[in-house]
């Protein structure tokens, strides 16, 4: 279990894992350098995916990089040491896309950074279940970046040094993401306006009858009448209706307000400006 990687020829150039250097069986020191071999050469052919072999020790929190992709490191801008830090620290969100009935439309689950730090442990168990982990990571970096990346991998599970191994590949996937927020968007705003729509031609017709009938009592009560008060409150309260909306009817984007317990509705304000 001792065998130096340096002796053997199993340490690749700029490694920055641990497995190779450490107490590990040779078995998974050999398979770990043949694999870091292989997904080299990957690396140097061109292809726009990002290769990386990642690992784990069973029970434990960390993560670290066997290997790393150029353009991982890249994107990171850090020093490849320093990419398990880094990207940990940038992730902002998880979005997972599954079909749950079959035929069914694609189910789309976001689970942002706080989420993400409670369900780490029931999302890993998953992944070794399952023995593969695909989803979308979000990445925020300062002065307001990002960068989305699909990742898909498959995972090894080494008994004996009690280690998992991730075997997969990161895709950039900004252009495409903003493409589907941009249409889902313009979705909202459609379904925004054709409710809007509908509200207010149903609105309209008693805001005209509460109307027409406060003017009927306005004019058949004396000036000295208490009720003119309560009347004339009835007409502004119409009043106010008729100018929500006119601004519903003006709507032209959709943004929305945060509501009671972190739900958020349209902010007809803002949209209709």
């Amino acid at each position: 279990m001792t065998t130096p990687p340096n002796e053997n020829g199993l340490l690749p150039k700029d490694y920055c894992g641990r497995i190779l250097t450490g107490a590990y069986s040779d078995a998974l020191k050999k398979r770990v350098a043949n694999y870091i071999r292989c997904y080299q050469a990957f690396d140097r052919s061109g292809n726009p995916a990002i290769p990386y072999i990642s690992a784990w020790i069973e029970g434990a929190k960390e993560i670290w990089y066997e290997f790393t992709g150029r353009r991982m490191i890249k994107a990171l801008r850090c020093e490849p040491g320093d990419v398990a830090r880094i990207f940990r620290e940038s992730v902002s969100g998880r979005r997972i896309y599954e079909y749950r009935d079959p035929g069914s439309d694609v189910h789309r689950e976001d689970i942002d950074r706080k989420q993400l730090s409670v369900s780490r442990r029931k999302i890993r168990e998953g992944v070794k279940q399952k023995g593969i982990t695909e989803a979308v990571y979000k990445l925020s970096f300062p002065k307001g970046q990002s960068l989305w990346l699909k990742d898909l991998a498959r995972v090894e599970r080494h008994e004996a040094d009690n280690i998992y191994l991730s075997l997969g590949n990161l895709t950039i996937l900004s252009k495409e993401i903003r493409a589907e927020e941009e249409r889902l968007k313009k979705q909202r705003l459609q379904v925004s306006l054709e409710t809007a729509g509908a509200v207010c031609h149903e609105l309209n017709q008693c805001i005209q009858t509460i109307s027409g009938y406060s003017e009927i009592l306005s004019d058949a009560l004396s000036s000295e009448d208490p009720m003119g008060d309560t009347v004339r409150r009835i007409a502004d309260q119409a009043g106010k209706m008729g100018s929500i909306t006119n601004r519903l009817q003006h709507i032209t984007s959709y943004k929305t307000k945060g509501y009671l317990r972190g739900i958020r509705i349209l902010d007809i304000e803002e949209s209709s400006k």
